[in-house]
């Protein structure tokens, strides 16, 4: 077997200017500042969407929600987990089907109700300082080109 050749310091420069790199600060940045805006609630930003499908009608099948978020099923699962022990949602067995659904309960309901203004803040906050049209093209491309990694 032929040995690798070590990247050069001109291709270890390139490294620091790696665009996932960058993307995943950038995402852990915001992300803090959700989570610091829902702390209070006692749910962080990942959680905020999940309760919300849960909340959206008479339940989601986890499946088909693992899937609009862009993750597997027991990723999914790990992150409803806390959700459940708090009995924000309970995940059921669809009436007449052979999959599970998500559905928010009255105190999940309650606490998305309470949580919302101080999201809508920060999201306000947020998309003021990113007033870009480009930037915000340049986040929809990425995410559709990311979906369609996935599918194959």
């Amino acid at each position: 077997m032929k040995p690798r050749r070590i990247p050069t310091g001109a291709e270890l420069h390139n490294l620091q200017d790696c665009l996932c790199l960058a993307l995943r600060r950038t995402t852990r940045i915001v992300t803090q500042r959700y989570d610091a805006a829902l702390r209070p609630f006692g749910i962080r930003v990942t959680q905020l969407p999940i309760l919300t499908a849960a909340a959206s009608g008479d339940g989601v099948a986890l499946t088909r929600l693992a899937e609009g978020f862009g993750m597997d099923r027991t990723t999914l699962l790990r992150n409803v987990r806390p959700l459940a022990r708090r009995g924000l949602v309970d995940v059921r067995r669809a009436v007449g089907h052979r999959h599970d659904e998500l559905h928010a309960t009255a105190k999940g309901r309650r606490l998305l109700a309470r949580a919302y203004p101080a999201w809508r803040q920060v999201q306000d906050e947020v998309r003021a300082e990113i007033r870009a049209p480009a930037f915000r093209q340049t986040l929809r491309a990425i995410g559709s080109t990311g979906r369609k990694d996935r599918r194959g």
